[in-house]
C-alpha cells in the first residue's frame, strides 16, 4: 500500500490548486477541517500531514498534536503566515512538527519537501518492519546458540548417566542369574529387580529424550530465501536503529560506506549482525575513560570479499579474544557477555564467511566481517 499525503485547507481553492500541483506525484488525500482530516486518516494509510495553520475549529498545530498521539508515524508538517512563526517554531521545538512552511509556497520547493517527508516516513517504516524481524531472529538464534551451549555443557552428564545405567542394566541382569542359582525365593527377588529394571528403561528413554531435544534445539532457525544485499545499506539501516535506541549518542561514530559490497544474504541477517557489532563497540568505546570514545565503521571490498570492520577505541580485550564470542562468556559485558556477537559469528559462518576479532595498529579492537560476494550482483 501506498502511503498518502494529506493536505488540511479550510479554504476550498487551496485544496483544489494542491491537488493540481502534487496529484500527479504523490497520492492526494484532502480535508477542509481537522476533523475530517482525523477521520481521513483513520480510513487511509497516511505518510505525511501537511496543514495549514489558521483554520477555524481547529488550529493546524492543534490536528498536528492530535496527529502526534493517535497517528505518530505520519510525519507531520505546517503552512503559517509570517505572523504565526513563533508558534509554529515552538511547535517544532516540542516534536508536533517536523518543519513548517511559509505562504505562499512555491510549487517545486513543496514537492521536494513532500518527497523527503516521504522518503522519511518510507524509511521509518522499513527500520520498523526490520525492528520486529530482527527480533524474531534475535529470539531464535539466542535461543538456538543457547541450546549450542547447553547440549555441549550437558552431553558429558548425560553421557556419564547413560553409562551408568548400562552398569545398573548388567548388574540386574547378573543378580536375577544368580539368584536363580542360589535363592529358593527367586519369584520375589526377580520381580524386585525387575521394576529396578523398568525403571533403567525409563531413565534411558527420559536420557534420550533429552539429548533429541538439545539437538532440535540447537539447530538454526529457518531463514527466508537469500537475496542480493547491500552490505552498506544494511550498516546504514543498523546505524538508523542504534540511533533510535539511544546507542549512537554514548560514542563518536565515524562512518566510511562509500564502497557498497553486494552479498548473498537476507537482509535481517546483515543488519543483525552490523546492529550486534555497533552495540558492541559503541559499548566499549562508551567505557573508556582517558577521552572521547570513537566507533569506526567502513564498508570494502578485499579479494573478491565484501568486508565490514567495526573498530573501537575502548578498553583492550584482556585473555583469549575468542571467549568474546561464546555465549555468556567470562569477563563481563565487554568481554562477550550475553549472545550478541555469539549470534553474529553463527549467522556468519551460515553464510560461508567469518567473523574475527583483532587489535589493529592504531590499538584499537577491530571486528571484521568477511562474506563471499555476489557475483555480477546475482549470486556468489
Amino acid at each position: 500500500m501506498t502511503a498518502h499525503v494529506l493536505f488540511v485547507d479550510d479554504e476550498e481553492p487551496n485544496l483544489v490548486v494542491f491537488e493540481a500541483v502534487c496529484g500527479d506525484d504523490f497520492p492526494v488525500l484532502t480535508a477542509s477541517s481537522g476533523r475530517v482530516a482525523l477521520e481521513l486518516m483513520e480510513e487511509h494509510e497516511v505518510g505525511v500531514v501537511l496543514t495549514d495553520q489558521r483554520m477555524p475549529g481547529m488550529t493546524g498545530i492543534e490536528l498536528l498534536e492530535k496527529v502526534e498521539v493517535e497517528h505518530p508515524d505520519a510525519i507531520r508538517l505546517l503552512i503559517t503566515a509570517y505572523s504565526d512563526l513563533q508558534a509554529a517554531e515552538d511547535a517544532i521545538n516540542r516534536g508536533h512538527v517536523r518543519r513548517y512552511m511559509r505562504k505562499p509556497w512555491e510549487p517545486e520547493v513543496l514537492r521536494a519537501e513532500l518527497r523527503d517527508a516521504i522518503d522519511l516516513y518510507n524509511l521509518n517504516t522499513r527500520v520498523r518492519e526490520l525492528e520486529q524481524r530482527l527480533l524474531e531472529t534475535e529470539r531464535a538464534y539466542s535461543l538456538s546458540v543457547v541450546a549450542g551451549g547447553l547440549a555441549e555443557e550437558l552431553r558429558n552428564p548425560v553421557g556419564w548417566i547413560r553409562n551408568n545405567l548400562t552398569v545398573i542394566e548388567t548388574s540386574v541382569d547378573a543378580a536375577v542369574a544368580a539368584l536363580e542359582e542360589a535363592t529358593p525365593n527367586v519369584t520375589r527377588a526377580r520381580g524386585t529387580l525387575a521394576q529396578v529394571a523398568n525403571a533403567v528403561t525409563d531413565a534411558r528413554d527420559g536420557v534420550k529424550r533429552i539429548l533429541e531435544l538439545i539437538e532440535e534445539m540447537a539447530k538454526a532457525p529457518e531463514e527466508a530465501p537469500a537475496e542480493v544485499v547491500d552490505l552498506a545499506d544494511a550498516v546504514r539501516v543498523a546505524l538508523r536503529k542504534a540511533e533510535g535506541s539511544g546507542l549512537r549518542g554514548r560514542a563518536l561514530i565515524e562512518v566510511a560506506t562509500g564502497v557498497e559490497p553486494k552479498v548473498m544474504a537476507t537482509r535481517t541477517n546483515l543488519v543483525q549482525i552490523a546492529l550486534n557489532l555497533l552495540a558492541n563497540a559503541i559499548q566499549r568505546a562508551a567505557n573508556r575513560k582517558d577521552g572521547q570514545g570513537v566507533v569506526r565503521v567502513s564498508t570494502a571490498v578485499k579479494d573478491g570479499k565484501a568486508v565490514l570492520d567495526v573498530s573501537d577505541n575502548g578498553p583492550p580485550i584482556t585473555g583469549d579474544p575468542e571467549a568474546v564470542f561464546k555465549p555468556f562468556g567470562v569477563g563481563g559485558r565487554l568481554q562477550g557477555a550475553g549472545v550478541g556477537l555469539a549470534i553474529s559469528r553463527r549467522i556468519a559462518e551460515e553464510l560461508g564467511g567469518e567473523l574475527e576479532v583483532s587489535a589493529t595498529d592504531d590499538k584499537e579492537t577491530r571486528f571484521r566481517l568477511t562474506l563471499p560476494a555476489a557475483i555480477n550482483g546475482s549470486g556468489r
